[in-house]
């Protein structure tokens, strides 16, 4: 079995498919795609890699149980949202046929692919982001933007890590994240998976704008984080913990300034000023780097 994958991913690997997976492309796995009828397919930092090994009905229903512990029950909630988080962080997002229960999505059956989201800690990713973010002993307004795949939700994970404990000359924050999609900090049996800091308090799997603000009334932070916003109760969430003093840090996809402002809603809050910085990553040399950097009037300072 390949070492560079973490070993609480690979226990929930069938043995099948953990001898499949070569050293080299685990030194750098970021999805394991499995589709019923088709070959297995891994997403890598350097691009695709496709497997000798047709992922059938079997496989998929052997590997779902153990994913599940053989406890479907434990996870009911998760599974009608599309996805369950693992130990050690590990998403895995799952379709198939759709059921309802008087007229709400009550789950899926006869499921037919799973993406397997490998989680990675990079312990000092935000460093080069820090002159950009913080000024004059302040966290700004800030929005991470870019296409899938660039790192923007790891990248957004340490930066909460460090202001959670003390970074970049600024004291020790009290922080409430906002964990729809429960990546960031992906709580599982009511512990985080991933380092957020000692002084983060996390909602997981709640709509992000029911989620700030019973943050915000609950838990007093100084300042709010969320991943991938886009919609118009986003946007009035942001807005809203503006309006009560808090800052704002958040990431949503946009693979350039010009795209962002032609976005609904989230284009709107950018070309009022809402963000006071708006930063596009990009991957170089194995990390992750500002590339454009604008300010809240759309000037581009890098």
């Amino acid at each position: 079995m390949p070492k560079d994958v973490p070993e609480t991913l690979l226990h929930g690997l069938l043995p099948e498919l953990a001898a499949a997976i070569s050293e080299a492309a685990a030194a750098d796995l970021q999805e394991i795609r499995l589709r019923v009828g088709r070959p297995v397919r891994l997403t890598l930092a350097a691009g695709e890699q496709t497997l000798p090994l047709v992922w059938t009905v079997d496989l998929q229903q052997r590997q779902l149980m153990r994913l599940l512990d053989n406890s479907v029950y434990a996870f009911e909630e998760q599974l009608k949202q599309g996805f369950i988080t693992l130990p050690g962080g590990h998403r895995v997002g799952l379709i198939g046929e759709a059921w309802y229960d008087e007229g709400r999505l009550g789950g899926f059956r006869d499921i037919c692919s799973l993406n397997v989201r490998v989680a990675r800690e990079v312990i000092g990713a935000a460093a080069p982001f820090w002159p950009w973010v913080i000024s004059r002993g302040r966290v700004l307004r800030t929005l991470l933007a870019a296409p899938p795949g660039v790192g923007k939700t790891t990248l957004l994970r340490d930066m909460v890590r460090q202001l959670s404990d003390g970074a970049a000359g600024i004291a020790p924050l009290n922080i409430g994240v906002a964990d729809e999609r429960m990546e960031l900090g992906a709580v599982c049996g009511g512990e985080p998976q991933l380092d957020l800091g000692s002084r983060t308090d996390i909602i997981s799997a709640c709509d992000k704008a029911r989620a700030v603000a019973i943050l915000l009334r609950s838990m007093g932070p100084q300042l709010v984080v969320t991943d991938e916003i886009g919609s118009a109760a986003d946007a009035q969430a942001l807005s809203d913990a503006l309006n009560a003093g808090v800052g704002v840090l958040a990431s949503a996809h946009a693979a350039s300034y010009g795209e962002l402002l032609a976005r609904p809603h989230l284009g709107e809050l950018a070309a009022a000023g809402f963000f006071e910085r708006v930063i596009f990553p990009v991957r170089r040399g194995g990390g992750v780097f500002p590339g454009a950097v604008y300010d809240g009037q759309g000037v581009r300072l890098l």
